[in-house]
């Protein structure tokens, strides 16, 4: 696995950049991007970018303060076989030491997402697990104009987790701000004062996971992985049966975000949306 280097950028007036240590890389095919005149060559029309979630460093603390590929950002993943028979695939990592807002901000995932658009991809889609699917989300609110396509988020915690409320001392310190932000309190926060929405030009689906008939996969509950405000806009689910945890690495995850990476993906209709409503969260209405 070669991280990728870059030096394009996508420009916002919305925010600055945040100075966070990252890495954008092609994982399938491999590929390096120098600072200067080397550009991306598609092998296919579509790019994928994988963007992980929290990655507790409880005994290597300062692992956290760099970027570090999960293992189902490898050429070897189930997840990323089964969508680079026709998509180039790059992972997304960075350090867990800011809060996930201050990751959709960062400079690296401006520069990464700016070389792959430079590339000319037609499509390009963001999947992303757990908080990284807030940094998706974060990241096309801010920058409609990045290129991105479609978004897949997996078991992310949208309205928060509370295992995120655990008190800072029983957490790695540099961890603090980043797991702190994923709390229903903070995610409630960014709501209330979300500048920006999804654009109703960016395709957005989001895979659920349930553990058994649990309301949730020990981690984040189903409720949470689909907000009100995503059901109003008509953002469709997928459910998949597994744990937080396994999700990026089991069979049923692979195959609802191969399918949504490579299908169209439609906005509900309210009859839709009170359907689901009732298969997941038992509503009569």
């Amino acid at each position: 696995m070669t991280p990728i280097l870059v030096a394009f950028a996508v420009t916002s007036t919305l925010a600055p950049a945040v100075d966070l240590p990252t890495l954008c890389w092609g994982i399938e095919p491999a590929v390096l991007v120098v600072e200067g005149d080397t550009k991306l060559k598609p092998r296919h029309d579509r790019a994928v970018l994988l963007v992980h979630g929290l990655l507790p460093r409880v005994w290597h603390p300062d692992r956290a303060e760099k970027p570090e590929a999960h293992e189902w950002q490898v050429k070897e993943a189930r997840l990323v076989k089964a969508i680079s028979d026709d998509a180039d695939v790059y992972g997304f990592s960075y350090a867990q030491t800011r809060t996930v807002d201050e990751v959709a901000l960062s400079r690296g995932l401006r520069e990464g997402m700016g070389a792959i658009k430079a590339a000319g991809y037609k499509e390009i889609v963001l999947v992303g697990h757990s908080a990284g699917g807030l940094v998706c989300r974060r990241f096309v609110e801010l920058f409609p104009d990045a290129g991105v396509t479609k978004v897949v988020a997996v078991a992310a915690p949208f309205g928060g987790s509370g295992w995120a409320k655990m008190p800072g001392f029983t957490l790695p310190k540099t961890q603090v701000p980043f797991i702190h932000s994923l709390s229903p309190e903070a995610r409630e926060t960014t709501a209330r004062w979300r500048e920006a929405k999804v654009p109703s030009e960016v395709e957005f689906a989001c895979v659920l996971c349930r553990a058994g008939r649990g309301d949730g996969d020990y981690v984040v509950g189903l409720r949470s992985q689909w907000p009100d405000d995503l059901q109003k806009v008509g953002v469709p689910v997928v459910l998949a049966n597994c744990t937080h945890l396994e999700a990026m690495t089991c069979e049923p995850v692979a195959r609802e975000v191969t399918r949504l990476v490579s299908g169209k993906v439609v906005r509900w209709d309210e009859d839709d949306v009170a359907k689901a409503r009732r298969v997941l969260f038992g509503e009569r209405r």
